[in-house]
């Protein structure tokens, strides 16, 4: 079935944030309770912080373990910091506001920021979720639109050619939320140039490092139909099932031979995909070891403020991806059928396609 030419305005992915706009903090002017009422917004901003990772992380996490983060972030920030560890969230709340009572209003501030960024960033895998300012998170829409800071744009992410009488090759160096509708009109270009010889197809996914997740139930109707159950994510013990939302694509129809070619360097998004075409048995995975990260991150937005001038936001684990065995791709990667690094491999692609012509092809890919 042709899916429509349409462009997909799709939300800002869930791989960057839920979308929302932080409520200020507000702002009283009486000078008697202005030091309560700072005080009180960093113990309300520490326990929003507490409550989002609570109730979003990838992995349940119990109080115990919670409150442990914090007080070894509070030892690690104030040394001096003499307090038996906490068993309970009181008692938690109760040290956090004996730490700040003596602080000015300037290393309050700081010292809630760098309390809540050294829980998040000890969260596993570690690095990967940290506290955001509004510059932060402006940079990582940018990266995932894939905008050139040089000017302002974006950079396209498809790449398409046809390499040899036989073989076409479309190189997707990474997801945007346009390169679905880029992916389109690359086999489109193709098509008005093919000849009838075409029939074999390279897709390159080494070196992407993923971007948007959501585009890609639109991304794999293509290969493996509409409404067929693509892929799961996992979270805090559930899984959640994702189906493609689009079906057969005319241009692709004539590739009966496909390779998807991947490296250590292909990441997260690409990961997924690869894995899902394995699956499906859409091609033949040659190349390395992918490189393992499966970690699917949102963007929550904070109401309550150390600065009534700044918003805060959480970047944080939400779920993670699980590969075509159902074990998750975090750590372990996606294995290709055929390893380069094997002295045999192009006999082993051979007696997948038995098209010297083909496997030359894909040489020079790779030797590139």
């Amino acid at each position: 079935m042709q899916i429509k030419k349409k462009v997909l305005k799709t939300a800002i992915p869930a791989l960057i944030f839920a979308m929302g706009i932080a409520s200020a903090c507000f702002y009283f002017h009486f000078t008697s309770r202005e030091s309560k009422q700072r005080s009180f917004s960093y113990t309300a901003f520490l326990n929003e912080v507490y409550d989002v990772i609570q109730q979003n992380y990838w992995q349940k996490i119990s109080e115990k373990e919670l409150n442990r983060l914090f007080y070894l972030a509070t030892k690690k920030i104030n040394p001096e910091f003499n307090k038996a560890e906490p068993k309970t969230r009181e008692e938690l709340n109760k040290n956090l506001s004996e730490v700040l009572a003596d602080k000015t209003a300037e290393e309050k501030e700081k010292f809630a920021v760098f309390l809540a960024d050294i829980v998040l960033k000890n969260l596993k895998p570690l690095g990967r979720s940290a506290l955001y300012q509004e510059k932060d998170k402006k940079a990582l829409v940018a990266k995932v639109e894939n905008i050139n800071p040089k000017t302002g744009k974006a950079e396209p992410t498809v790449l398409a050619k046809i390499i040899s009488p036989n073989t076409a090759y479309i190189q997707i160096k990474r997801f945007s939320p346009s390169t679905f509708n880029e992916f389109c009109k690359a086999t489109d270009s193709l098509e008005a140039k093919i000849k009838s010889r075409v029939n074999s197809l390279i897709l390159d996914l080494r070196g992407n490092i993923g971007g948007s997740i959501d585009i890609l139930p639109y991304f794999l109707g293509p290969f493996i139909g509409k409404d067929q159950y693509a892929y799961e994510f996992y979270h805090q013990g559930a899984r959640v099932v994702f189906k493609t939302k689009t079906g057969w694509l005319n241009s692709l129809v004539r590739y009966k031979k496909v390779v998807v070619l991947i490296d250590g360097k292909t990441q997260s998004t690409a990961e997924l995909m690869a894995s899902v075409l394995k699956k499906y048995n859409v091609g033949v995975l040659i190349g390395e070891r992918t490189r393992g990260w499966g970690t699917i991150e949102r963007v929550f937005p904070l109401a309550n403020c150390p600065d009534m001038n700044k918003k805060y936001y959480l970047f944080l684990v939400h779920s993670l991806a699980l590969r075509d065995d159902n074990q998750p791709i975090e750590g372990r990667g996606v294995e290709p059928v055929v390893n380069i690094k094997s002295p045999n491999w192009q006999k082993e692609l051979l007696a997948y396609f038995s098209s010297e012509d083909f496997v030359r092809d894909i040489e020079r890919i790779l030797e590139k």
